[in-house]
């Protein structure tokens, strides 16, 4: 991690020095009051404090863990984590601190598990070591493991449910079985270890749904919270009794699980209700004995509709209030109540629907009695269920609230003068969302008059706002709990952000609202400054100054301080200014010195670029910027300022200077011409190489339209170049020109030049070609050599021609004369031999042993000489067939000589099989002629090396000494006399012609009496 510099006096150690500093009080005091644990590690990794918290947390003594390394209680695994961790934040690829779930290893030996969160300490760019802030994780990993298993220890939430006698199913994210409690077994005659893992869904299309009354009813309303994991659901459900269950009733309470391990499952409670519907069937039973009583109630209309909603009861309150008799009213649908603008738009029926959705319905609205007035009534709605759930109706009981309502009425148009007057937007929605009331700047804000919205829902008129989390949850959250509630959004329909208070009532929602932009611009630009300002002092970038001008006391915050070379501490204090300014390059003090008195003067604003030394002498740019407040009497008084680290910004500018000036003495020595157009074909730079290729400055383009005006032509066609033609137009339209443009040109002073031009676009952070760059270079001589070249290569490819030719007639025509020679000689020696005498024998035979010798060698200088051009076309050849074929030939010489021969497998190459296989067979051959007294033991083996193959002839017979290796290979070279060894010497140079003619190379490698190596490259086969 570095090394341990920084940690000495005023490092910012904790409880290792006496040290009675009062900030250093403070920051003990700081930390003595946190919770967590704290402790301070060096850039070795060795701690250098901790708090009470860790030393309570690992049960070590302070003394204990103090210049000990990290790996102490921290595992090796964890201690590289956090050591990645730091190293990426250091090199800017994460800046957020990163939390660390881990287990410290105590002094007993048992492990804590804890939250570990680190911050980096840099000083300099360079780590000058760490803080750990330690949460002890025990109790949480408590609660989470209690749910771990389908058996836990008593004591635990498990054993609380399973008393409570509530069933419980924790389904993990893929809606899987993974807890269920002991009551679920008792409830459904389940076994609980069986279904832990199981599909939840499966479960209850299974098994479950079987344990109820209504099966497919449970089943459907249970699978949809899978299909939407969004809502919480309640409902009472039937067990039916069976062998290993009692019957019951039970409550059903599921909710999705929203964090912690589980997050994105669900928990399904089944609560007990058995006791309670019994307590409902004889309340209901106590209601028959009741229904007497009701009969004698005057001030409420209380009645009982069928399922249909035909009254089917009639009391006195009743008749007095809507004016039936009973007589006329049994049988009758309840919507005769209802005004007929009501009854087209289906109040009645709705109204039976939701109170048999929600258990119960109350209703306020006007009423019409048997003669046709109307009265206000509040009404409720209650449906009726027998004690097996089956529903027989509705009780139904309304209020004469006419007084009451006239009362309202009056009220309201109070209220409205009071509304009209109220500087915040205000509007009222009744219990259905539709708007009642909409003051003047209500109107204003929601861009609608009064009459357009009276009546309307709030979500038919703003659609978009229902689109809104917070907005809707508020409304109904307000209307659920009648409990006041807020909200603050950005709506985008009305162009600006709302803050808006709702206050719910029985009859509706009242909201008050404003329109809060610029309150929330104000907070957002605070903010955005409060951040950037906090980062650029976090970082060390901005240093904060104020200098007491009378007093002469510079005081400066510790980023400045560092940046100057002074004690931090001191430098709160404060210093006189000439030991700022001391700080100052030398070549820069007297100009800030004057910027500084100059501001003093004007009582004015002060700006100053310059270098400091800090206090490892290393030389800093900074851009200060202050003013000077004055009293008024024009004296100066105090002079604030920040000042900001560009040392990096500095050095950039001043290696893109550098570069500039070196790219641009490139420009003028460079031995080739270039030229610079902008991006709209305008010509702005041409070095002197260019100038003089052209011979003369003729770059003065402004566009490319003028390009015609340069006349040249292709240097291969003869075909004139067009505008559009020219490296310069193909590099403007985006192209990059690596394959040159070959023009031959009249230059400005009249000569023929050939000249060859490359060219690459340059282009800016959008990616369009902003400038073009192209390349001249005159290959005028070049191209006259290579014409030259190229006639010398016809003229010695004519010439080998002719000479090959002489060869092979030549020798064709030595043939003749000297078979003559030979079969004379013979005849001699048939004839006469017993003739001659001894010397007269020995001068025959030499002379038969030259003929033959001839003869072998115009031969082989025949077949030496056609190598190139009686060879077949390449192919792909297997070498282990041609090699196969050459063993084959040589089978009898491998059989007298006791040979062993070793062959790998070998690839295929691309060659003359028929030439190969000749460089093989005289290969083989001198590998067994050559082996010496012991049996020749030979081995064939191949190796790939890139795009060729090498293949190699091992032997261990007689070598070849260094200096003889290279003349092995030229025509008649022999390295043995001819009564040891047959040959005449060119069978290795023919070799080296093929395997030349093939693109390769053969090579030998030998020591004499340590065998000999002929390796031969040879181009691979492409096998795709």
């Amino acid at each position: 991690m570095g090394t341990r510099a920084g940690f000495n006096e005023g490092d910012g150690r904790f409880w290792r020095t006496d040290d009675d500093d009062a900030a250093l009080r403070q920051y003990r005091t700081l930390i003595s009051a946190i919770d967590d644990g704290v402790y301070q590690l060096d850039s070795d990794g060795n701690f250098v404090a901790v708090n009470d918290t860790i030393v309570e947390t690992t049960g070590y003594e302070r003394e204990e863990l103090l210049d000990e390394h990290v790996s102490l209680i921290m595992a090796d695994d964890d201690v590289s984590a956090v050591e990645n961790a730091v190293a990426s934040r250091l090199d800017g690829e994460s800046e957020e601190t990163e939390a660390f779930e881990l287990g410290l290893r105590a002094a007993g030996g048992e492990t804590v598990p804890c939250e570990l969160r680190i911050t980096p300490l840099v000083e300099d760019g360079e780590l000058r070591g760490t803080i750990g802030v330690v949460r002890d994780r025990t109790d949480s990993k408590r609660r989470l493991d209690t749910f771990e298993s389908p058996t836990v220890p008593s004591g635990s939430v498990t054993d609380v449910l399973d008393e409570a006698d509530i069933g419980v199913f924790v389904l993990d994210d893929g809606f899987e079985v993974a807890w269920a409690d002991e009551t679920v077994e008792q409830y459904f005659g389940l076994d609980r270890d069986a279904i832990v893992g199981r599909d939840k869904r499966a479960l209850v299309d299974e098994t479950v749904k079987r344990r109820f009354e209504n099966p497919e009813r449970f089943a459907e309303t249970v699978l949809a919270t899978y299909e939407d994991n969004s809502y919480v659901e309640r409902f009472e459900c039937q067990v039916e009794p069976g062998d290993d269950r009692d019957g019951r009733w039970l409550e059903h309470y599921s909710k999705p699980i929203e964090s912690g391990r589980y997050a994105g499952g669900r928990i399904e409670l089944y609560y007990d209700i058995t006791d309670r519907k019994r307590s409902e069937s004889a309340l209901r039973e106590s209601r028959e004995e009741f229904r007497s009583l009701v009969d004698t109630v005057e001030e409420y209309a209380i009645f009982r509709l069928d399922p249909d909603g035909r009254v089917i009861s009639w009391n006195t309150g009743a008749e007095r209030i809507k004016e039936y008799d009973r007589e006329e009213i049994l049988g009758e649908s309840f919507s005769v109540f209802y005004t007929p603008e009501d009854r087209a738009a289906g109040v009645p029926e709705r109204n039976l629907e939701r109170a048999t959705e929600r258990g119960s319905l109350e209703d306020e609205g006007w009423r019409v009695r048997a003669d046709g007035s109307q009265f206000w009534a509040n009404v409720t709605i209650t449906p009726i269920r027998d004690a097996d759930g089956t529903h027989r109706g509705y009780l139904k009981v309304t209020k004469d609230m006419t007084e009451r309502r006239r009362r309202e009425q009056r009220l309201e148009n109070e209220l409205e003068d009071v509304f009209s007057r109220i500087t915040d937007a205000f509007y009222a929605v009744d219990e259905e969302f539709r708007f009642t009331h909409v003051n003047d700047r209500a109107e204003e804000l929601l861009q609608h008059p009064e009459e357009d919205l009276l009546g309307e829902r709030l979500w038919d008129v703003f659609p978009s706002a229902a689109e809104i989390d917070e907005v809707w949850t508020a409304f109904h959250t307000a209307q659920e709990t009648q409990e006041a509630t807020s909200y603050e959004v950005y709506y985008d329909t009305l162009g600006f952000w709302v803050e808006a208070n709702l206050y719910p009532s029985e009859t509706g929602i009242s909201v008050y609202f404003r329109d809060v932009t610029d309150r929330k611009e104000r907070e957002q630009y605070l903010e955005d400054t409060k951040e950037q300002l906090e980062a650029a002092t976090e970082a060390g970038a901005v240093g904060t100054w104020e200098w007491n001008v009378a007093e002469d006391t510079f005081v400066a915050g510790a980023s400045f301080a560092r940046t100057f070379g002074l004690d931090p501490e001191r430098a709160r204090e404060g210093f006189p200014l000439e030991r700022v300014l001391s700080s100052i390059h030398e070549d820069d003090r007297d100009r800030v010195a004057a910027r500084i008195e100059d501001a003093l003067e004007r009582c004015g604003e002060y700006e100053a670029e310059y270098r400091v030394r800090d206090a490892d002498g290393e030389i800093r740019w900074v851009f200060a910027r202050g003013h000077v407040e004055c009293d008024e009497a024009g004296e100066a008084e105090t002079f604030p300022g920040a000042l900001t680290d560009i040392t990096e910004r500095k050095r950039a500018e001043l290696e893109a200077e550098t570069q500039r000036r070196q790219l641009e003495t490139l420009f003028r020595v460079l031995p080739v011409g270039a030229v610079v157009a902008d991006a709209d074909g305008s010509l702005v730079r041409a070095n002197a190489a260019a100038r003089e290729i052209w011979g003369g400055d003729v770059f003065d383009a402004d566009s490319v339209d003028e390009y015609e005006k340069y006349a040249a032509v292709w240097a291969d066609s003869g075909k004139p170049v067009e505008p559009d033609e020219w490296t310069m137009s193909q590099v403007l339209r985006g192209e990059e020109v690596t394959e040159p443009n070959v023009y031959e040109i009249r230059t400005f002073d009249g000569e023929r030049r050939i000249i060859m031009e490359h060219g690459m676009p340059v282009r800016d952070e959008r990616g369009d070609v902003d400038r073009a760059v192209v390349t001249l270079t005159d290959i005028t001589e070049r191209r006259e050599y290579q014409r030259r070249l190229e006639e010398t290569v016809d003229r010695l490819e004519t010439s080998n021609e002719r000479l090959e030719d002489f060869a092979y007639a030549a020798s064709h025509d030595l043939q003749e004369p000297l078979r003559m020679v030979s079969s004379y000689l013979r005849l001699i020696e048939d004839r006469y031999g017993d003739a001659l005498d001894a010397d007269g024998e020995e001068f025959l035979e030499f002379a038969i042993d030259g003929a033959d010798r001839m003869r072998n060698m115009i031969d082989g200088l025949l077949e030496y000489s056609r190598v190139e051009t009686k060879g077949n076309p390449f192919e792909p050849t297997d070498l282990e067939t041609v090699v196969e074929g050459v063993l084959a030939d040589l089978q009898l010489r491998i059989e007298e000589s006791d040979a062993d021969v070793t062959v790998d497998r070998l690839p295929r190459v691309n060659g003359d099989p028929d030439q190969l296989r000749q460089v093989f067979q005289n290969l083989l051959s001198n590998a067994i002629e050559y082996s010496g007294d012991e049996p020749p033991v030979i081995r064939v083996d191949a190796e790939r090396r890139g795009e060729w193959w090498t293949v190699s002839v091992h032997d261990e017979g007689l070598g070849i000494d260094p200096d003889d290796q290279d003349r092995i290979f030229e025509v008649f070279q022999r390295l043995h006399g001819r009564g040891e060894h047959e040959g005449m010497g060119i069978g290795l140079a023919v070799c080296q012609r093929i395997v030349e003619r093939h693109g390769g190379e053969i090579r030998v490698d030998s020591e004499p009496g340590e065998g000999t190596t002929f390796s031969v490259t040879l181009p691979a086969v492409d096998e795709s």
